[in-house]
């Protein structure tokens, strides 16, 4: 699929520009996010909940996905202390490359949204050793049960979340309930 995304990315590391492109609900125009550029540079990105490369990746997968934004570009200066992001971009293409295939792997193992996750009471007694992404993912569920409230809370990216997921099941840490509607 092409990205118009990435190809106006491309564009303004290009031309060198400093500002920022808004991303905004195609249907109601509601700010969703934005990129920061500093001298061509992308420095920064936030969409909804998320910050820095979780942003950028979240903007491409929801691209992929179908969803389409009103991409509005605004010169404006971008002070050097806003940077949170420190990868060239070519360097992130072919991150987003190697993720976008991680991403489509995983969706198979995705949860339905018809279910709470919970943490295994006794898992926490065991000694097995979690992994960084499956702590994050136990850290996560100790507020939010719905796979939709932990894919939008849980600062990693979406398939590092869900093989998180699959992996703690395998360890015999988490139990599913079905919510009734």
């Amino acid at each position: 699929m092409e990205s118009k995304v990435i190809n106006l990315i491309d564009e303004q590391v290009a031309l060198g520009f400093t500002g920022k492109l808004n991303f905004l609900s195609h249907f109601s125009r509601q700010y969703l996010g934005h990129i920061l550029f500093k001298n061509g540079d992308v420095a920064q990105a936030c969409f909804n909940k998320s910050n820095g490369m979780k942003a950028l990746f979240q903007i491409i997968l929801q691209e992929e996905a179908g969803n389409k934004f009103n991409l509005v570009l605004e010169p404006e200066l971008v002070d050097e202390k806003e940077r949170t992001i420190h990868k060239p971009f070519s360097e992130l293409k072919l991150m987003f490359t190697d993720l976008l295939s991680t991403h489509r792997e995983s969706i198979k193992f995705r949860p339905p949204e018809n279910i709470k996750i919970v943490i295994d009471a006794e898992f926490l007694e065991d000694s097995l050793p979690v992994t960084p992404q499956e702590f994050e993912v136990l850290k996560t569920l100790t507020e939010w049960s719905s796979p939709k409230d932990l894919y939008e809370n849980c600062q990693l990216f979406e398939h590092e979340i869900t093989m998180a997921l699959v992996s703690l099941r395998k360890k015999e840490g988490l139990k599913v309930v079905a919510v009734r509607n």
